[in-house]
């Protein structure tokens, strides 16, 4: 039996809870009770608190970690920055450290019964098969780096393991505004842990080539061209000396090189990477509850009396279908998105 839509009269199929027209909630009264009953866990402390800074009281963190994460929210709502940015400055103050979600425990606890993941959730919705011992002892290493350390992996996207970043030194530091010297010092913070590699003879420096820079060099020595490009660049260590591969590399490769990151197993780096896609949901999460609460703040100084939720009609959702186009008086604070983690809802003014 098809299911018509009561705001647009397009036939859905029976077991639609949306209109596939115009996103019409299909489910009637009785259902929509239910759902919030059984369903939508009461509004966390995490939504209901109306300043920013206790936002993170029930994540468990140290003080310097609160501390740098209020700065870092308030330095991306201030200067309009980058939201990856923001996204990696979060993966390196948590990754590996001690903090806490209930939030997404009971969430994902709650999406789980509804048979329903937002689409935020796609990469979380599956808990790791096992704990890596591998995975644990490399974000053990990590927590207890220094930030600037911690910075270079995240910043140079070699922080999930699945492969490694051979750049010059100064290539390196500008990804996260470090001058040469300073890198160089945190490079050999790495090395002591075998996180990175320094010096590098000028063979390894081969891997910063593309491999049709490399099948030239194949080329000029008659040598086979065939196989990966780590094939290739061992093929060329084993038959080229150092001074003849110094004639042939251009001068950008020549500089002070290091390799940053680790090769993993697929196990280990599938944990790290669920754990990384948590403090991006976290991330998320969090940078919707400031983004809402500066747009209260700046609809007063309009002198603005109601706000409107928007919701996300490409993926409409059950938990957020009924706050849609919903209206509240700017003083409410217990109705401003986000209404989940992960929540993509936003709010526009009144006139």
């Amino acid at each position: 039996m098809k299911k018509i839509c009561p705001l647009c009269e397009h036939e859905n199929e029976e077991d639609a809870r949306f209109c596939t027209e115009c996103n019409e909630p299909l489910y009637n009264l009785e259902e929509e009770n239910k759902i919030k009953e059984t369903w939508i866990p009461e509004r966390s402390d995490l939504n209901k608190r109306k300043s920013p800074t206790s936002y993170f009281d029930n994540l468990g963190l140290t003080r310097d970690q609160k501390e740098k994460l209020i700065f870092s929210f308030n330095d991306y709502l201030n200067d309009h920055h980058d939201h990856r940015k923001l996204e990696k400055e979060i993966i390196t103050l948590l990754l590996g450290s001690k903090w806490q979600w209930p939030d997404f425990n009971e969430w994902h606890h709650k999406f789980t019964e509804l048979g329903y993941f937002p689409y935020m959730w796609s990469s979380v919705q599956n808990f790791p098969s096992e704990k890596a011992p591998e995975a644990v002892q490399v974000l053990d290493t990590f927590a207890n780096l220094s930030l600037n350390a911690r910075r270079l992996l995240v910043g140079n996207n070699v922080i999930n393991f699945s492969f490694q970043a051979t750049r010059a030194i100064e290539d390196l530091g500008r990804v996260i505004g470090m001058m040469q010297g300073e890198t160089i010092s945190v490079v050999k913070e790495l090395r002591e842990v075998n996180f990175a590699k320094y010096p590098l003879d000028i063979s390894e420096k081969l891997y910063m080539l593309n491999v049709n820079d490399l099948k030239e060099i194949c080329d000029e020595y008659n040598l086979q061209k065939t196989g990966k490009k780590t094939d290739i660049v061992n093929r060329l260590s084993q038959s080229v000396t150092t001074n003849e591969l110094k004639d042939l590399l251009p001068g950008e490769v020549q500089r002070d090189t290091a390799r940053i990151g680790l090769s993993l197993s697929i196990r280990a780096r599938n944990y790290i990477n669920w754990n990384i896609e948590i403090i991006k949901l976290l991330s998320h999460t969090l940078e919707f509850s400031f983004r809402s609460l500066r747009n209260i703040e700046d609809f007063k100084k309009m002198e603005i009396k109601k706000y409107e939720i928007i919701g996300v009609n490409d993926d409409p959702c059950p938990i957020c279908a009924a706050k849609n186009n919903q209206q509240y008086d700017i003083n409410d604070l217990d109705n401003i998105p986000p209404f989940h983690p992960g929540c993509r809802c936003s709010m526009a003014p009144v006139i």
